[in-house]
């Protein structure tokens, strides 16, 4: 192993992994068809502006008004936001000579992972704050900026809450719980792999490196016509609230913002599955002073964590959060990372193995699906 490989996977062990629309893409060739969906920076080299590239969607609307916004009225940097954002991006902008035209990426754990050990971005040394975020969350040349939890999920007007699942072994369990069970596609992530294994009795603490044999034999203990793969997270909460499937796999935060809209969706944090995203400069920035302080800012304010946490229902891994939350948000508080009893009990996920083991795991479960 090289310098830094051991680097990364020495000081990366507690980092965790999370969705990502352009998860797998491996390689800067196959970043192109993605490339078009990229706002072009406005400013390069030190005119101070920071330019993020993040996911897109209502995750960077909110990324926008509550924290870049504010960091540009206290700082008069600008902050120029794009989407598409991809360890494939991240290439690309080491092999720019003239520089990175994106500064910050925003990459899956595992990606973080590999985007360490290939050298594409700047080690953090000092640069950043973390006191006030929690230490599993921090590493090297960044840190996992915000978690999510795939969650025990039901919907409460066919199984009352009193009588609902709490652990993955009562998801499994057919005769008690009639009907379907939405679970997550293996895809960039295994969740439905890793509940699996909990359900037939692993522990979390065993949970790596993952026994592929023992998750699809579980698998087929619940039996293929009583399951329905869902393609992203959104797909679990529909079938949830619909009641087309009872019971399932879901993320808390999907669930709470569904349940604030009316849907009749329940869920259990024993067990959960922690995910996360990891946010980095990259190591060829035109603008790595004013990255580093954007990144400081996020770190450092607890009050704008708070706003995003309950504007998004993703966790945030600052120690403040849940004193600054408003009473009115006792399902956010519940789910957050910092939660003392969420960190005893839940899995989180190993973004070393995944970034190792997911091409097996995915070719695994796509044969084991055409059995």
């Amino acid at each position: 192993m090289d310098k830094k490989s051991e680097q990364a996977m020495t000081c990366q062990k507690s980092l965790i992994n999370r969705r990502s629309l352009v998860k797998g893409i491996a390689t800067a060739g196959l970043a192109a068809p993605f490339i078009n969906f990229l706002v072009k920076p406005a400013r390069a080299a030190g005119t101070g502006v920071v330019n993020f590239a993040g996911y897109g969607g209502s995750f960077n609307t909110a990324l926008r008004e509550i924290w870049f916004d504010e960091f540009e009225k206290e700082t008069g940097i600008k902050v120029n936001l794009g989407s598409g954002a991809s360890l494939a991006l991240a290439k690309l902008q080491v092999m720019n000579p003239a520089g990175a035209e994106w500064d910050i990426i925003d990459l899956t754990a595992d990606g973080y992972i590999n985007a360490v050990k290939e050298d594409l971005l700047l080690p953090v040394d000092g640069r950043i704050d973390f006191s006030k975020i929690l230490p599993e969350y921090v590493g090297t040349h960044g840190w996992s900026y915000v978690a999510f939890i795939y969650v025990i999920g039901w919907n409460n007007k066919l199984i009352s809450d009193a009588d609902a699942p709490k652990h993955w072994v009562d998801v499994w369990d057919t005769k008690r719980y009639k009907g379907k069970r939405a679970l997550y596609n293996v895809n960039g992530q295994a969740y439905s792999l890793e509940a699996a294994l909990m359900a037939d009795g692993v522990l979390p603490k065993e949970m790596y490196p993952l026994d592929l044999n023992r998750s699809f034999a579980s698998l087929e203990k619940l039996g293929r016509d009583n399951i329905v793969w869902g393609v992203s997270l959104q797909d679990a909460v529909q079938q949830l609230g619909s009641g087309g499937t009872p019971l399932g796999g879901t993320a808390s935060g999907r669930a709470i913002i569904a349940r604030r809209q009316g849907a009749d969706i329940s869920f259990s944090l024993e067990q959960g599955i922690i995910g996360s995203d990891s946010l980095g400069v990259i190591k060829n920035s035109n603008n790595s002073k004013e990255a580093f302080q954007l990144l400081n800012f996020i770190t450092t304010r607890g009050d704008l964590s708070a706003k995003f946490t309950e504007r998004t229902a993703y966790g945030i891994p600052h120690v403040d959060v849940e004193s600054l939350l408003s009473p009115d948000a006792a399902d956010i508080r519940a789910a957050l990372p910092s939660n003392p009893t969420l960190r005893k009990t839940a899995l989180m996920t190993d973004p070393i193995y995944y970034e190792t083991h997911m091409p097996e795991v995915i070719t695994r479960f796509q044969e084991w699906q055409l059995k």
